[in-house]
């Protein structure tokens, strides 16, 4: 019997299993890396937690602050990846595609499942990335009106799994359905 890494099923069935738990649970994989581009042109990177994933759409979500430097990286240039590491999988996901901003009304329902002790991350003064005085020098207030989801809508899916005999890769495109095609490691 073959492990799930070595068909293309096996392995899209397990990426999506992956990410659906680990939003649900928050697992320690669930910290991944976010990559913009930065309003000077070049690359930026962040850590955010997985709070999301609809296999259905191909789409993973993300928190912010709607004051963050990446509102603005967003609004100009829509695109993103988002990278995750599972050790206890030894899989590498590199999700790339457009993201949108949904906030107010579209965020409210999302705004309902953060935890009480999480939502003073939204509602930072001054904005994130702002220059003050002391380390301390910033008040955290919830503020749901500063509450945004990053929605990743995927384009495609890079899937690499370290495995002790062989790596194995596999490209997921939407624009083929998501059949994937494997790559070289």
């Amino acid at each position: 019997m073959a492990e799930w890494y070595e068909t293309l099923g096996g392995m899209w069935a397990a990426v999506w299993r992956l990410l659906m738990i680990d939003a649900e649970q928050l697992a320690p994989q669930s910290q991944s890396v976010l990559a913009t581009i930065g309003e000077t042109g070049g690359p930026e990177a962040r850590m955010v937690i997985l709070r999301g994933a609809d296999r259905r759409a191909g789409s993973v979500d993300v928190h912010t602050d709607v004051t963050s430097v990446k509102i603005r990286e967003i609004a100009h240039f829509p695109q993103a990846s988002l990278h995750l590491w599972s050790a206890r999988q030894r899989l590498q996901l590199r999700m790339r595609g457009k993201i949108a901003v949904l906030q107010g009304d579209q965020a409210r329902e999302h705004w309902a499942r953060v935890p009480d002790g999480s939502r003073s991350n939204y509602g930072v003064t001054p904005a994130p990335g702002t220059p003050i005085p002391a380390s301390d020098a910033y008040r955290r207030a919830p503020d749901p009106e500063k509450f945004a989801v990053l929605k990743l809508v995927l384009a495609e899916m890079d899937v690499v799994h370290l495995s002790d005999d062989y790596h194995r890769r596999a490209l997921f495109a939407r624009a083929d359905d998501w059949q994937g095609q494997w790559l070289a490691p």
